[in-house]
């Protein structure tokens, strides 16, 4: 009896469902060079080697090749993000909550502070601001009414997504209906530099946008009108891959958030302090906008 009721309780062993044993979960991955991209808030090139010490110190700290390649607009880095091609990327806060939206597998790990500019008075924050040149007959949006406007990209937050919204509450006409002409510029320097040379009547830009070219000696604050500012929108976002291994990403994060030493020139140049870490907390007023 006792070796008939052995043979039964390895039967019912053996019967046990597969599923019964320890699920792994999927492997990280650790990827051979680092994808890195930036969306194009000015001339590519320019941008590209400002942030060189950057990828040097990715490079550095995490012992291998950086791959950091320009992008051609907003929407290429949202969907590089979608694809998996792009581990980590720069991108502005409406990119990214149109990528969370899109189910986009990614996490907010840190943002910048920049000294306060003639445009900007927050180090935390900027605006979306509407500007003409100084000598334009117009005074606000309403005199703008039948003019040329240029835009930046279409998923821009300052550039296009918050302007949208604004003329529709301000006007209670769609933006596309409101001017004669609406042009891309593709990014904020050739916005700027579009209504400085009166191409265009007005532009909506990033203010920090409008702090750098009166910094590097483009434009100066008397050759414009600031006719509309939005409400403070928090700085772009560094995100990277959720599926990135962890010792990696806390590499990554140590480059921002460790000794920014080899970073200083680039901090000054660019007109940064440094970098802070944020969450996805700190963009949900704008996710809220893609419901």
């Amino acid at each position: 009896m006792r070796t008939l009721a052995h043979a039964l309780s390895l039967l019912l062993l053996a019967a046990l469902p597969a599923c019964a044993a320890p699920r792994q979960s999927p492997p990280c991955e650790d990827p051979r060079p680092l994808r890195v991209a930036l969306v194009p808030v000015k001339n590519t090139h320019t941008q590209t080697r400002q942030y060189r010490p950057l990828i040097t110190a990715l490079e550095a700290a995490t012992g291998r090749r950086v791959q950091a390649e320009p992008a051609k607009s907003y929407g290429s880095v949202i969907e590089g993000l979608l694809a998996g091609d792009i581990d980590l990327a720069e991108v502005g806060p409406a990119s990214y909550a149109i990528a969370m939206k899109r189910g986009a597998q990614i996490d907010p790990i840190t943002s910048f502070t920049l000294q306060p500019g003639p445009a900007t008075p927050s180090s935390r924050a900027y605006h979306s601001v509407l500007i003409s040149r100084h000598g334009h007959p117009a005074r606000d949006l309403k005199q703008l009414r039948g003019g040329t406007l240029s835009l930046t990209d279409p998923a821009s937050t300052s550039g296009a997504i918050l302007p949208r919204q604004a003329v529709q509450r301000l006007t209670g006409v769609p933006l596309q209906a409101y001017f004669e002409r609406i042009t891309f510029a593709g990014a904020h320097d050739r916005s700027i530099e579009a209504v400085r040379t009166g191409r265009v009547d007005a532009t909506f830009v990033a203010s920090n946008a409008v702090d750098d070219a009166v910094r590097n000696g483009v434009l100066r604050m008397d050759e414009i009108r600031i006719l509309w500012r939005s409400k403070p929108i928090p700085y772009d976002p560094f995100v990277t891959r959720r599926s990135l291994c962890p010792a990696l990403q806390k590499q990554i994060r140590q480059v921002f958030l460790g000794d920014t030493g080899p970073l200083q020139g680039m901090l000054r140049e660019l007109g940064m302090t440094g970098f802070v870490p944020v969450t996805d907390e700190d963009y949900r007023d704008i996710r809220q906008l893609y419901p």
